[in-house]
């Protein structure tokens, strides 16, 4: 990478501990991820924003859309969506003059395409005077726009910031600068892409009233994974990945798609082996980096590996680590006020500094709990019914060992 996040992506390596992206194989990394990525300076080791530097999941081929015969500023374009690929095409095509006249613009709406962007070459000041000075240094601004390889480096937690932004509104843009409505389906185009690669559910919403679930358990192939833990959150599910015995491959996976890893056998190690932390000191540690997930829009992983840490019965608490966490449908229930939501309790005045979003102490969009475990199905059956809340309730995922051949 030569843009503005190099930098900062190889600070962030070198101070979070254990992200194992300096020690990881090379063939683990080439199954679990694509390359890693930064979005800004480097933040603090153990933070969710850390986490999501370790960078983006393995590329998912997106769908094939209509052919764009043109990338011309100004010239007709098909309107439907756009492949990241595709609309790559129309930000090749823009001239430096072009920017130039867009940095002159008065117009929200226009200005809006040009803020985003900053964010997708990692800049972390997004006001419109800094894409202005970008702007007209257009020919460099086009050049690390194109360095990001169409969003392949877009992380859950730069989602959530463009998105905080504002929304694309590509009817107004239509008649407008031309610039700024090609950075616009651009931007958008890599953003669906992104979302597909990362596994969230994005635009299919809640189940229809008439709509069945799907019949958990199920037996997929790893490469599948990401889609199907989409469709389990959509029915507000916490996913149980039953991975028989490819665990690592599977945890490799989702740290390298910004997922925030809860290690139970460090938390066994910590307070029953090695007892450098009591009870106490643990669940507050859990419930900071919970927490630091939510205000960041990323997903918590419960890494269980081939233990069967006993979160029911002796590590969980209300406030701190509640059992909730373990049931996404309660731990955030979209039919209750927001002001009385369960993870509403976990949070603390001190978190509120750097919540990301307009409102501090809301809970990110992105945010679910998953749970591991390198088991088969008979063993979780056994022994994770125990040691976990809301086992029952769980939309289970098991690995087919043979995809992986």
């Amino acid at each position: 990478l030569k843009s503005r996040a190099a930098v900062a992506f190889w600070a962030a390596c070198c101070c979070i501990p254990g992200c194992g992206l300096l020690t990881m194989p090379p063939k683990a990394v080439a199954k679990g991820a694509a390359k890693a990525t930064a979005r800004s300076k480097s933040p603090a080791p153990g933070t969710a924003k850390a986490a999501a530097k370790r960078g983006a999941a393995a590329k998912t081929a997106p769908k094939p859309a209509a052919a764009v015969e043109t990338a011309q500023p100004g010239a007709p374009v098909e309107e439907g969506p756009l492949t990241a690929k595709q609309a790559e095409r129309l930000i090749s095509a823009i001239k430096p003059a072009d920017l130039s006249a867009l940095a002159e613009s008065v117009d929200e709406v226009e200005q809006l395409p040009a803020r985003m962007a900053l964010d997708f070459v990692g800049d972390k000041d997004l006001t419109w005077a800094n894409a202005q000075a970008s702007l007209k240094n257009g020919a460099q601004f086009l050049k690390e726009i194109l360095e990001m390889e169409a969003g392949d480096y877009i992380t859950r937690a730069s989602l959530a910031r463009m998105s905080e932004l504002g929304s694309l509104d590509f009817a107004a843009l239509a008649s407008k600068n031309a610039a700024s409505h090609a950075l616009a389906r651009f931007l958008d185009a890599c953003m669906r892409s992104a979302k597909e690669r990362l596994g969230i559910a994005g635009e299919q919403g809640a189940p229809a009233p008439d709509e069945e679930p799907p019949a958990w358990p199920l037996k997929i192939a790893f490469q599948e994974l990401p889609k199907h833990i989409a469709e389990a959150v959509r029915w507000r599910k916490t996913p149980l990945i039953v991975s028989n015995g490819k665990a690592k491959e599977v945890d490799t996976f989702l740290t390298y798609s910004a997922y925030v890893q809860l290690d139970a056998k460090w938390v066994l190690g910590e307070t029953t082996i090695r007892k450098t932390m009591s009870m106490e000191d643990m669940r507050e540690d859990l419930r900071r980096r919970a927490v630091a997930a939510m205000k960041n829009g990323l997903p918590l992983h419960i890494a269980m590996a081939n233990t069967a840490v006993a979160f029911k019965k002796q590590i969980c608490a209300e406030e701190l680590f509640p059992s909730s966490i373990f049931k996404f449908g309660v731990f955030q229930d979209l039919s209750m006020p927001e002001e009385e939501q369960e993870y509403k309790k976990m949070v603390r005045e001190s978190d509120l500094g750097d919540w990301v979003g307009a409102f501090p102490g809301r809970i990110k969009e992105g945010f679910f709990t998953i749970v591991t475990t390198d088991f088969g199905m008979e063993s979780a059956s056994e022994y994770l019914a125990e040691a976990l809340p809301y086992f029952e309730d769980m939309a289970v995922l098991e690995i087919d060992t043979a995809s992986f051949s």
